[in-house]
């Protein structure tokens, strides 16, 4: 071989050995900012909830863990790279270490999904590249089933609040109210969770003691045609825009109520997107031909009275 040749090979070598070594520390660089170059497997994440599939690497939760923390995310990654949800609003990206804002592309990329009617940010658990303090880039990791979030939110509990009476018009007010309880069912089914407003003909003990008499030994009785003791729970998301979600309660397959303050997001189960304090709701259409339910979550009561 000559001197030509040999200086050529070194150069060669050299050559490969710098761009190995540019190629593994670049190896962690991307592997921070690039969410589809996450190591954690679906095996990994199928820790964050009682029972899950696995279908296109994506982990299908069906079963939430019992409790105050129904969802429970893994480590983040890395500083750039964090799990999350989307918050009620679409507005904020909510992980282990707190909100985040979602960059412009980001927002667009959900307002598309949502007018193409795919409900991914509804349902979703994200691997989230961070940049300057923003969201610039998300990638679906989990999905949470539509029963189990109504299981982890509602399944099994009660509540409690006032109903609408009806007025000798035929109408319903939005100022006189009867007392009224509702229970709910422990599994809900094909993504609604049924329930029953449970004073509708007897007397019912309220969570705090009191008596809630039945709702038929009045005139004003609320309960008539369509509106009966039987009802059901079910989100609706981006119900007449982006991000306007909704949990309505139904009165029958074409009659509902809608209110906001109670829609559970992916961020409510992670803990970073309560509830408000009372569920207010209004029947679609002309609300005063149904009656308003104003409602809120208790514990206990439900006994005879």
């Amino acid at each position: 071989m000559n001197t030509t040749s040999s200086f050529r090979v070194i150069r060669q070598a050299a050559a490969g050995a710098l761009a190995a070594l540019v190629l593994a520390g670049c190896g962690t660089s991307m592997a921070a900012t690039d969410p589809d170059r996450n190591s954690a497997s679906p095996n990994a994440l199928s820790g964050i909830c009682a029972a899950s599939t696995q279908r296109n690497g994506i982990v299908h939760c069906t079963e939430p863990f019992a409790g105050k923390k129904p969802i429970r995310l893994p480590s983040d990654p890395s500083r750039t790279q964090r799990y999350g949800a989307v918050k009620g609003g679409g507005s904020k990206f909510h992980t282990r270490g707190g909100d985040l804002p979602l960059s412009a592309a980001v927002a667009r990329q959900l307002e598309a999904d949502v007018e193409n009617r795919r409900r991914a940010y509804a349902n979703t658990i994200y691997l989230a590249v961070i940049s300057q303090g923003a969201v610039t880039k998300i990638k679906p990791v989990a999905d949470i089933e539509e029963n189990a979030v109504l299981r982890a939110a509602f399944a099994g509990r009660a509540m409690e609040g006032a109903i609408g009476v009806r007025t000798r018009q035929g109408d319903y007010s939005l100022r006189e109210t009867l007392p009224v309880r509702i229970e709910f069912a422990k599994s809900p089914v094909h993504g609604k969770l049924t329930g029953r407003i449970t004073n509708a003909t007897r007397a019912v003990r309220s969570a705090k003691g009191s008596c809630f008499a039945p709702l038929n030994r009045t005139r004003a009785n609320p309960l008539a045609g369509v509106f009966t003791a039987k009802i059901a729970i079910e989100r609706a998301f981006s119900m007449h825009a982006p991000f306007d979600d909704e949990l309505l309660l139904e009165w029958s397959s074409d009659v509902s109520n809608m209110g906001s303050a109670y829609y559970p997001s992916i961020a409510t189960l992670l803990g970073g997107d309560p509830l408000g304090r009372t569920w207010e709701t209004m029947l679609h259409g002309t609300p005063s031909a149904g009656p308003p339910v104003d409602l809120r979550l208790v514990n206990g009561g439900g006994g005879t009275c």
